[in-house]
């Protein structure tokens, strides 16, 4: 399974609107919990499955005007951690992709 949903909404803290905080977490951060939900029983009754999380660098970097974005990024890392550990006896393997910007020249 391949977690790769996302938006942004973009805006510096200031201004940021509740609605954009909520929508950044819920597709991204919310989105991963709920698709990995509707399919770990089936994972660990097979005792096999595979989990691959997108994230970005900017849970660690951060970016200006997107502290929600970092935020939902930085929860699925700690997330794939605990999953990592909390199924990696029962043969279900749990990673994160964490991709950033590249400049092309």
């Amino acid at each position: 399974m391949i977690n790769n949903a996302g938006i942004t909404r973009d805006n510096i803290m200031l201004r940021m609107q509740e609605d954009e905080w909520d929508d950044v977490i819920n597709v991204h951060l919310n989105g991963q919990y709920l698709l990995i939900k509707s399919f770990i029983k089936k994972m660990v009754k097979n005792r096999w499955g595979r989990i691959i999380n997108i994230s970005s660098t900017s849970a660690v970097l951060g970016n200006k005007g997107q502290a929600n974005y970092a935020a939902a990024k930085a929860g699925i890392e700690a997330m794939s951690r605990s999953l990592a550990r909390e199924l990696g006896s029962r043969n279900i393997n749990v990673n994160c992709v964490s991709p950033g910007l590249l400049k092309l020249i």
